[in-house]
């Protein structure tokens, strides 16, 4: 975000909702834990809901985590363009490169997912950044890099 500083906006304050493209049950992240610059941290139970959108007959693949990697993706850069933009809206990105996705020994079926996201570089037009899901022991389950594109 450059050399722009603003005021830190409360955790309690934010409705995730309003900085994704997703609504009701597809809002698969629930709380922000941290976030910078450069990093957000999320965490989740969605993963246990049987009203989860992703679940079929009754189970989630590790494959669907990436979405909950894209969803930290798009937290952040939401909220980056709500601190440092005047712009109402967040900025319209599309995952155009998914890369490097590893699956760890994690348990998708843990009490909690904790999901970060670390912005690695970014222009006008796009953002690459990696991310890991985590289980509530801190094991990794999956990994990737997502590169967003801002068709402008």
């Amino acid at each position: 975000m450059g050399q722009q500083t603003a005021e830190k906006i409360e955790l309690d304050d934010i409705d995730i909702e309003t900085l994704i493209p997703h609504s009701g049950g597809m809002c698969l992240l629930e709380k922000i834990i941290s976030y910078s610059p450069e990093e957000i941290i999320c965490q989740t139970t969605s993963h246990l809901s049987d009203k989860n959108p992703l679940k079929e007959n009754g189970s989630l693949s590790k494959m669907h985590l990436i979405e909950y990697g894209a969803q930290a993706v798009a937290v952040h850069g939401g909220l980056m363009e709500k601190i440092f933009s005047s712009d109402a809206e967040p900025k319209l990105g599309y995952i155009a490169v998914l890369k490097s996705i590893k699956w760890g020994g994690g348990d998708i079926q843990t009490p909690l997912l904790e999901v970060k996201a670390l912005l690695i570089t970014e222009n006008e037009a796009s953002k690459l950044y990696e991310f890991e899901v985590t289980d509530a022991e801190q094991q990794s389950v999956c990994t990737g890099r997502v590169m967003v594109v801002h068709p402008q």
